[in-house]
């Protein structure tokens, strides 16, 4: 279950995020990065917060629950998983958007598809110095659901890479991918953190949980034209709980916006619903740890597609565009503060 988190009190207008059931790096950078950023629009001097308004950052987060908020500032998110009739009737103001992908679902103009706002990480102080680190590391970074299953560790040490727990702190992971040679990650977060220190990178998928329309959304808005390669777990787990897609392992997902556009409408107009039958074999696989290794995964088979993943072409973007995004973003930002701070109130 995923549960609603604003901001500190002092802040004059809500940050509205995701919070997981457990950490996760991507969600949690929200909180650090937006108030150190604009922290005009974030708070004043009565420490006084506007209920009624909220302001929506980083994440596939277009059409959460707003709560109390009937005003949404949407700034650099993106759609993927939720129906977008969740904001009907609410005052929505779309300063930028993830991707093309979003812009073209909420009908957009093509100005308003910029890129995640998480590319604005290396100004921030905490993390700017990190990327001055001696880069050596081949590392892998799991999705955070991904990571509450076994073998991951065993995995990626046979291989002699280092394993990133996304459920670590923004600063600590952040860190780390800012420090490494190459990134190999189901992360989304993992794949722009490491783009945005110019440390080059390659996506992978395990299973179902993984949304084409998010990583097209990105990938197009900082020119990258990737595919994500199916790795199999080291635990059938994931599978299991989230599903297997119909590509083999070692296939290739293609990233056009035509594909992520099918998906996302597919993903909300009819999710997924587990018969009963399959919940029943889910219980007996999860209680009986020997059932699960017939089914032929385990970390050494892992370890050879991670080895594999990496000895193909890293994706990276040009370091001129990501400036230039950069340079725009900020604008926006503080267009936003500007605005805010006088009498405006446009909607659109």
């Amino acid at each position: 279950m995923v549960i609603l988190r604003y901001a500190a009190k002092e802040n004059n207008v809500k940050l509205l995020n995701y919070s997981p059931p457990v950490p996760n790096f991507g969600d949690d950078l929200n909180l650090k990065l937006w108030p150190a950023m604009a922290p005009s629009f974030f708070s004043d001097e009565s420490g006084e917060e506007a209920e009624d308004e909220a302001f929506v950052g980083i994440g596939t987060i277009i059409g959460i629950d707003p709560g109390r908020a009937t005003k949404l500032h949407v700034f650099s998110s993106g759609v993927g998983y939720t129906r977008l009739d969740r904001w009907r009737g609410l005052a929505v103001r779309y300063h930028c958007v993830r991707g093309p992908v979003s812009a073209r679902i909420l009908g957009l103009e093509e100005r308003c598809a910029l890129t995640d706002g998480a590319i604005l990480a290396p100004l921030f102080g905490n993390f700017e110095c990190s990327s001055n680190a001696a880069r050596g590391d081949v590392v892998v970074v799991p999705h955070f659901e991904s990571m509450q299953f076994a073998g991951w560790d065993n995995a990626v040490a046979m291989v002699g890479f280092k394993l990133i727990d996304p459920r670590g702190s923004p600063a600590e992971v952040i860190k780390a991918l800012a420090g490494a040679r190459l990134v190999l990650t189901e992360s989304l977060h993992g794949a722009i953190l490491a783009d945005a220190f110019n440390v080059p990178w390659r996506g992978f998928a395990v299973s179902r949980n993984f949304s084409t329309a998010k990583w097209a959304d990105w990938a197009a808005s900082v020119g990258v034209d990737a595919t994500i390669t199916m790795v199999p777990p080291p635990d059938p787990m994931p599978l299991l709980q989230f599903g297997k897609r119909a590509e083999p392992f070692g296939a290739r997902l293609e990233l056009s916006l035509e594909v992520a556009m099918r998906e996302f409408t597919a993903r909300v107009s009819s999710p997924g619903q587990v018969p009963y039958l399959k919940l029943q074999a889910k219980r007996v696989l999860r209680s009986v740890p020997a059932m699960r290794k017939v089914l032929g995964f385990n970390p050494e088979r892992t370890a050879q597609a991670l080895a594999k993943l990496a000895d193909e072409a890293p994706y990276l973007s040009h370091e001129g565009l990501r400036r230039s995004l950069r340079e725009e973003m900020l604008e926006r930002l503080r267009a936003l503060e500007r605005e805010y701070s006088g009498t405006s109130d446009a909607v659109s």
